[in-house]
């Protein structure tokens, strides 16, 4: 039986403010993704951290029978895995070192062996069109290139519960598209429950099952995409006016006309 992520009254508190009040979502169920979007400073990297065991919360979040918030850290491990906005610098490893470290380092992969490795290696850089970077080292990459890379350590660990913090930010078109496309395989493919931070609001409306729009450390809207992203909660939460139009193709898009005061 497959679990969904229940979130339940999520608060975390800094020590001079309050970041998240009584955050809760919808049961987010197995093989599905989630834009988690919002102005700067809604507090969306802070939510992500809080799931990931990375800060101090109160409320609920479970998962099947586990109570993420309250578990060891070992347990949540098994299930989770967090993908920060960029790697940490000066790691002496090549790219496939890396991922096969990442790889090696799941602990719900139990042993493996190189051959396995060495196949799970390949298939993500395939996945991700990175396969040139393959020997190159970390430290001589673009930060688009590292975004890859900590893109390929999450994944191919196959977690259960997949927190990505802006995947996209530093890519062009082309890598968005295929970052976009690697995360939405791994959600049906590995039945894992995404939850990705984007800035960009197309990206969230073509590629997400579900969308959570913060503002102020508060969920003001979430649902399916054309529930989520309306005119109204756009000027809500961003203070802009905005039109949500469909093109040719009958993809919804994001049209902003200017601010409001």
């Amino acid at each position: 039986m497959e679990h969904a992520l229940k979130i339940d009254g999520l608060s975390v508190q800094y020590p001079n403010r309050q970041v998240i009040t009584d955050l809760s979502l919808p049961s987010l169920p197995a093989g599905t993704l989630t834009a988690v979007i919002g102005p700067n400073a809604a507090g969306k990297t802070t939510f992500l951290r809080a799931l990931a065991g990375l800060l101090p919360a109160a409320g609920e979040v479970r998962f099947g029978k586990w109570d993420l918030l309250r578990c060891r850290p070992a347990e949540r491990a098994r299930l989770v895995t967090y993908m920060p906005q960029s790697l940490p610098q000066g790691v002496a490893l090549t790219v496939v070192e890396a991922i096969a470290t990442a790889l090696r380092a799941a602990p719900s992969s139990g042993p493996i062996s190189a051959e396995s490795i060495h196949a799970a290696v390949n298939a993500i850089l395939r996945r991700l069109d990175i396969g040139h970077l393959a020997l190159s080292p970390l430290d001589r990459l673009s930060g688009g290139q590292r975004q890859l890379v900590s893109l390929a350590q999450a994944i191919v660990r196959r977690p259960k519960i997949l927190l990505l913090d802006e995947p996209t930010s530093a890519l062009d078109p082309r890598h968005q598209i295929d970052v976009m496309e690697a995360v939405r395989e791994s959600a049906i493919t590995d039945r894992t429950i995404v939850l990705a931070v984007l800035h960009d609001l197309n990206l969230a409306l073509r590629w997400a099952d579900t969308i959570a729009l913060l503002a102020d450390g508060i969920v003001t809207a979430s649902g399916p995409p054309e529930d989520a992203v309306t005119a109204q909660t756009l000027a809500d939460a961003y203070k802009v006016a905005a039109r949500i139009e469909r093109c040719s193709r009958g993809q919804s898009h994001v049209l902003i006309d200017g601010k409001i005061d």
